[in-house]
C-alpha cells in the first residue's frame, strides 16, 4: 500500500516537472510550491501551449502576444489571492521591469509568482538577486473603502487605490447618490478629502439632494475637505488641453484622494465625431490616473454597451458597476439592484444584489439576490 502511494506521488511529481518544463520551454517562468501547482493552477497555460504548431503560426503576432498577456494577467490575479501554507508565509508577485513584447509569445516577459519567506525580504542577497534580474517585488494592493454599507465586503474591502471605476445605469438608479456617498464617507470616516465634478447638476440641486441623507457638503466645503466644480463640457476640454491645471490645483490645495465625475455621458455629447469622442474621453481617464486619485466616473450608457463596446470606456476603466431599477414580476414591484460587471485585480461577487435607499444612503443586501 505504501509502495502504491509512493509510486503515485512519484508519478505526480514527474507530471508536474513535465508541465514546468513545457512552460519554461515556451519562455514562461512560473515557480510555485508543489502544493499550489498540484491544484491545477498551471493547467490553463499548459493547455494553451499544446495547440498544433500550424494553428499557432496562423495567428498574428499581436494576437498571440495579447492572448499570452491575458493568460498571464489571469494567473497573476489567481496567485495574488493565494496565501501559502507550510514553510511559506506570503505570496508576492515578481514582475519583470521592461514592457511586454508582442512579436513572439516566447519573447514576452516571464513572470515569477513565487511564495517567499518574509525573512527573504530582509535578506540583502535575495534583494540583490531580484535587482540584478531587473525585477521588483509587488506586495498587496492598497484598498479604498467606499463606506457603502454591505458593499465593501463584496469587493475584497474596497476599490483598488488610484483606480477608475465606471458606474452605469439609467435615470433613477442612484448613480449620483452612489458617487456622493463615496465622497462623503471618504471624508467623515476615512479622512480622505473629495472633489465632485459635475457637468449637469448645479450646486443647489446637489447639496439639497445630499441633505436628504444627512450629508452636509456645504459644511465640509467650508472645512476645506470637499469641493464642487461645475463645468460646461467645453470648459473641461479646454482645461485638459492646457494640462488640467484648474482641476489639479484644486486637488493639490485640498489634498483630495477621491474624485467623482458626473457624468462622462454629458461630456461626450460635446463631440459629434465618434473618434474624437473616444479620444477626448481617453484623455480624461488618463488625467484621472495622473492625478493619483481613486475616482468614480458616472455614465448613462446601457451596461451592455459599456461592458462590450470595443474601445469604449469599459475597456479603459479598472472596474464597472451597474445599477438597476427594474420591475420584479414575481413580487409585482420595482426594485433597485447592483451588479459588479468587472473589477480588475479583485475577487468580487457575481450576484445581482438588492440595494435600498435608506436614511444614511445606499445599503447593499448581499444575501438578497434578485433577477
Amino acid at each position: 500500500m505504501a509502495e502504491d502511494d509512493s509510486q503515485k506521488k512519484s508519478d505526480a511529481e514527474k507530471l508536474l516537472e513535465e508541465k514546468m518544463a513545457l512552460l519554461r520551454g515556451a519562455g514562461i517562468d512560473i515557480r510555485t510550491s508543489r502544493m499550489e501547482a498540484s491544484k491545477g493552477g498551471l493547467d490553463n497555460s499548459i493547455d494553451s501551449l499544446k495547440k498544433p504548431k500550424n494553428a499557432a503560426l496562423s495567428e498574428s503576432n499581436a494576437a498571440r502576444g495579447n492572448s499570452l498577456k491575458g493568460k498571464f494577467d489571469d494567473k497573476m490575479e489567481m496567485f495574488k489571492s493565494i496565501k501559502a501554507s507550510g514553510n511559506f508565509d506570503k505570496v508576492v508577485k515578481v514582475e519583470s521591469a521592461p514592457k511586454y513584447s508582442f512579436e513572439e509569445p516566447k519573447s514576452a516577459n516571464s513572470f515569477s509568482v513565487r511564495p517567499i519567506k518574509l525573512d527573504d525580504l530582509n535578506d540583502s542577497s535575495f534583494a540583490n538577486e531580484i535587482e540584478s534580474e531587473g525585477k521588483k517585488i509587488v506586495g498587496e494592493v492598497p484598498r479604498v473603502k467606499t463606506g457603502i454599507t454591505g458593499f465593501d465586503e463584496l469587493i475584497e474591502g474596497g476599490f483598488e487605490k488610484d483606480s477608475t471605476v465606471v458606474v452605469v445605469g439609467s435615470a433613477g438608479t442612484g448613480k449620483t447618490l452612489f458617487g456622493l456617498q463615496f465622497i462623503y464617507e471618504g471624508i467623515v470616516k476615512y479622512n480622505e478629502p473629495g472633489l465632485f465634478i459635475s457637468f449637469s447638476e448645479d450646486r443647489e440641486s446637489l447639496f439639497s439632494h445630499a441633505l436628504q441623507f444627512g450629508w452636509d457638503f456645504e459644511k465640509l466645503e467650508n472645512e476645506g475637505k470637499f469641493k464642487l466644480l461645475v463645468f460646461k463640457p467645453h470648459q473641461m476640454t479646454k482645461i485638459l488641453e492646457e494640462g488640467g491645471a484648474g482641476v489639479r490645483d484644486a486637488l493639490v490645495e485640498m489634498g483630495a484622494k477621491r474624485v467623482v465625475v458626473d457624468s462622462i455621458t454629458v461630456y461626450g455629447l460635446l463631440f459629434k465625431d465618434e473618434y474624437e469622442k473616444r479620444d477626448k474621453t481617453l484623455d480624461f481617464f488618463n488625467s484621472l490616473r495622473k492625478w493619483e486619485v481613486t475616482s468614480i466616473v458616472i455614465s448613462e450608457e446601457a451596461p451592455e454597451a459599456v461592458e462590450n463596446e470595443e474601445g469604449g470606456i469599459g475597456f479603459i476603466a479598472d472596474a464597472i458597476i451597474s445599477l438597476y431599477y427594474k420591475h420584479d414580476e414575481e413580487k409585482g414591484i420595482r426594485v433597485h439592484a447592483l451588479e459588479v460587471l468587472k473589477m480588475r485585480g479583485t475577487r468580487h461577487t457575481n450576484k445581482i444584489c438588492a440595494i435600498n435607499f435608506e436614511g444614511g444612503g445606499i445599503r447593499v443586501y448581499p444575501d438578497v439576490e434578485i433577477f
